[in-house]
Formats: structure tokens, sequence, C-alpha cells
């Protein structure tokens, strides 16, 4: 499955203190921006975090592109995706992505089964790096807003 969850993760965060409280209200979705810059606003869902295991989050993240960017000669600039996130490790694995037209016209949906999400690595963020940076300020969100899951 061919996902974008890396470029995400990769500039989650570098605004988490300073965008903290800028939650915005999207019907059942309560987007808290995480990072935004010259070419990504991103926030993730704090109304639906949900704890699988022990440091083990369903995150939902939102990322809107600045320059509109194509797949599968669609062009989109928004994506919506749900990742799982091991805070113990600093690794994800992506269970879904929609990618759209500004949250319009849906480019492209993909969706990772049971057993695909089974079989599917975990990927993991390099310490050291904004990627790193990132999960660790996700993984602080989870642990305030996340629910119980299983």
């Amino acid at each position: 499955m061919r996902v974008r969850m890396a470029v995400s993760l990769a500039v989650l965060c570098s605004g988490m203190v300073a965008c903290r409280d800028a939650l915005a209200r999207d019907g059942s979705h309560r987007w808290l921006r995480v990072a935004r810059d010259s070419g990504y606003d991103i926030a993730i869902d704090t109304g639906h975090i949900t704890r699988r295991f022990w440091q083990e989050y369903v995150v939902w993240y939102r990322t809107d592109h600045a320059v509109t960017h194509a797949y599968k000669g669609q062009p989109f600039n928004r994506e919506i995706v749900q990742a799982i996130l091991d805070c113990r490790t600093l690794s994800y694995k992506i269970a879904r992505v929609d990618m759209s037209l500004r949250g319009g016209r849906l480019v492209a949906r993909q969706r990772a089964d049971d057993g695909d999400l089974g079989n599917q690595p975990w990927r993991h963020v390099e310490l050291g790096t904004v990627e790193a940076a990132a999960a660790r300020a996700t993984c602080d969100a989870a642990r305030r807003y996340a629910t119980n899951g299983r």
C-alpha cells in the first residue's frame, strides 16, 4: 500500500507547542493543529484517538498540502490518514488513507484489512530526527485525549 505518512510524521510536530490550542471543530472531528509550514498544515483528531494497547494508539491525521499533488493522475491536496502509533518504539502502521481536493471529491481511498495490517511491518522513526520529535509529540497528545479501545 502506497502511503504518505512518513512525510506527515516528518513535519507533524514542529509547531506542537505553539499550535496545541488551535483546535478546529469539523463535524464530529476536533482537529488540533500540530504543525504548519509553507508546505503543510497538519492536525490530529483529538476526538477520535483510541488506545489499543499500553502506549499504542489509533490516531487520525489530516494533512493539507499547500501545493496540489497527483495520485495516478488525479489531483489532491488533503490526506486523512488513520495510523497505529506505538509510543514505546516510536513506530507506526497505516490503516487507512483518503486523498481528496480539500475534503471534496475523493481521489483515492486505501484500506488495510486486519490481515494486511497484521502483516504490515512497523515503520520506525529515526531517533534525533524531526520525525522522532513528531512521533513523541503525537504520543503526548494521544495520552491526553485517548479513549480506551478494545
